[in-house]
């Protein structure tokens, strides 16, 4: 009994001096380079929003903040190294709407975004747009739906693929107002837009960079925005959610970190997310790059991704999209 007494203390012992230790860990922290994995190529919106980003962090943090493109897989082959990699706080991922659609749209994914990921927060967003061709016989929101409804499956739309925020944006449309018009899916949001300008396409779902030229000279019509309210730029054209309430949708910019990282790590990763999204200057630029600030805390994005997690299933159910 004595000895076993004895091994009690020492177990005890050894818990009381670990906390002090991990407490003394997280305040130090960082000491070293932060990685910042976008899990999608150079170039792209994912990419460009994270390399703005980092510069803020690095400052907040005290220490450099690198960005590692890790593409591959739609996105899951990045996600997947924060998401199984060590959780001490020194990888973070850098992602989009796209890992809320992932799961519905790839077989065996290896990490669950309610399991192996916090969410740490939102940081921007962009908003996402359908468009027609001026020569259709559309010229309003209302006047699509009254349209398709009376000729289903006349009228088509281009999105940037399948399984991209473009794809299920429309599809919850159709779910939510009985419309039928088919998908034209394209490898990349440049030829969407293109094709609608030359009437390859009657719509076009997209994000305002790329299609804000021919917005502007009126090459292209926006009909509606997928957002809970109007956009302030655009103030003429309606939201879904007015008529749809539930046809709310955009493209997020979010930050994560591995499941397990100590709460007080997560802690500061959050604060310093927080401030760099509430950043002047960042949000200058942001806009610059063609983008919108859009800041949610860690609460919020998590509430976020289990309700487009539930929604998103459901889209796809009704539109007949499969894992592949």
């Amino acid at each position: 009994m004595t000895f076993i007494r004895t091994l009690l203390g020492a177990a005890m012992g050894t818990a009381v001096l670990a906390s002090p230790l991990a407490a003394a860990a997280a305040d130090a922290y960082p000491t070293k380079p932060i990685r910042l994995v976008v899990p999608f190529g150079p170039g792209g919106g994912t990419d460009i929003v994270g390399r703005l980003v980092a510069p803020y962090l690095s400052a907040k943090l005290g220490q450099q903040v690198i960005v590692e493109n890790r593409a591959g897989a739609g996105g899951a082959i990045g996600s997947n190294m924060v998401a199984k990699g060590a959780p001490d706080g020194y990888t973070l991922l850098f992602t989009d709407t796209a890992r809320t659609i992932g799961p519905y749209m790839q077989k065996d994914l290896a990490f669950d975004i309610s399991k192996d990921l916090e969410p740490l927060g939102l940081i921007a967003g962009t908003p996402l747009l359908l468009l027609a061709n001026p020569n259709i016989p559309v010229k309003s929101f209302a006047e699509l739906i009254t349209y398709a409804k009376a000729n289903p499956g006349k009228l088509n739309y281009g999105s940037s693929g399948n399984g991209t925020p473009q794809h299920f944006a429309v599809e919850l449309l159709k779910a939510a107002s009985g419309i039928d018009i088919t998908h034209v899916p394209y490898k990349g949001a440049a030829a969407v837009v293109t094709d609608a300008v030359g009437g390859q396409v009657d719509l076009a779902s997209a994000t305002p960079a790329p299609s804000a030229e021919f917005i502007r000279t009126e090459r292209l019509r926006p009909l509606v925005v997928m957002e809970p309210k109007r956009l302030a730029s655009l103030p003429n054209v309606p939201a879904a959610a007015e008529k749809y309430p539930d046809v709310v949708l955009s493209i997020w910019f979010g930050l994560m970190v591995a499941s397990g990282t100590d709460p007080a790590i997560r802690k500061k990763l959050e604060t310093a997310v927080n401030e760099v999204a509430a950043n002047p200057e960042y949000v200058e630029k942001l806009r610059t790059a063609g983008f919108e600030p859009n800041s949610e805390n860690a609460g919020q994005f998590r509430a976020r991704i289990q309700r487009e997690l539930k929604v998103f299933g459901e889209v796809a159910k009704k539109a007949g999209i499969k894992p592949e």
